[in-house]
């Protein structure tokens, strides 16, 4: 009978670690994002403009909770991707925005929007300035927009490229953020200039003198 008893506490122990593997399994192959590739479904919603799209909070149920999902778990914070706007999703998008320098509120308005456009973005190449940041170099010095933080503009990509290829790391996101103000401030020390983070004739001239 001691034997029996024996051997039946050896297979009750070994059932009761096999019911965890298949959880995991069932909770890891459901719903997140896996693929390097954005779906087709999903990649057509970007055509629409970041200040065009749907504003997104918690309790929102639409496609484009999928696009923001998607690429949130691309970016390296898992979410399933179900378009439902959930706890989880709320939690990770509120760490998107205080890892971007953003207003961490948890709502997906225009800024956020364009942070998460930003992420589907080809790299630039190093050494070689995009066409479409070169033509704003048309425009002299002293008729450039005065960038400051907060603004959110071609203009702040031009700026941030050229920050990033002196040495500065910056994102080029158009989202003129604390780390654009940072090393704008750094640049205008390095350059001899007034240091008050506002990107206005002078400092656009030393910025042009990088060319």
């Amino acid at each position: 009978m001691k034997k029996k008893w024996i051997s039946l506490f050896l297979v009750l122990g070994l059932l009761a670690t096999v019911p965890f593997s298949f959880d995991s399994a069932a909770a890891t192959s459901h719903g997140v994002a896996t693929e390097d590739k954005l779906p087709d479904s999903l990649k057509n919603l970007m055509d629409i403009a970041p200040e065009h799209q749907f504003t997104l909070r918690k309790g929102s149920k639409r496609v484009e909770v999928k696009l923001l999902q998607w690429t949130l778990s691309d970016y390296g914070l898992e979410t399933a991707v179900d378009g439902i706007f959930g706890p989880k999703t709320d939690k990770n998008v509120r760490q998107y925005q205080k890892d971007k320098g953003l207003k961490v509120d948890g709502i997906v308005g225009v800024n956020t929007w364009v942070a998460i456009y930003a992420e589907h973005q080809q790299p630039i190449d190093a050494g070689k300035l995009p066409a479409e940041l070169k033509n704003l170099m048309a425009i002299a010095p002293e008729h450039q927009y005065t960038l400051r933080e907060g603004s959110k503009r071609i203009e702040v990509k031009l700026l941030q490229w050229t920050l990033n290829e002196y040495g500065l790391k910056t994102a080029v996101d158009g989202i003129f953020g604390p780390e654009t103000n940072k090393n704008v401030r750094q640049y205008q020390k390095d350059k001899g200039l007034k240091v008050d983070g506002i990107v206005g004739v002078n400092t656009w001239t030393a910025l042009y003198g990088e060319y």
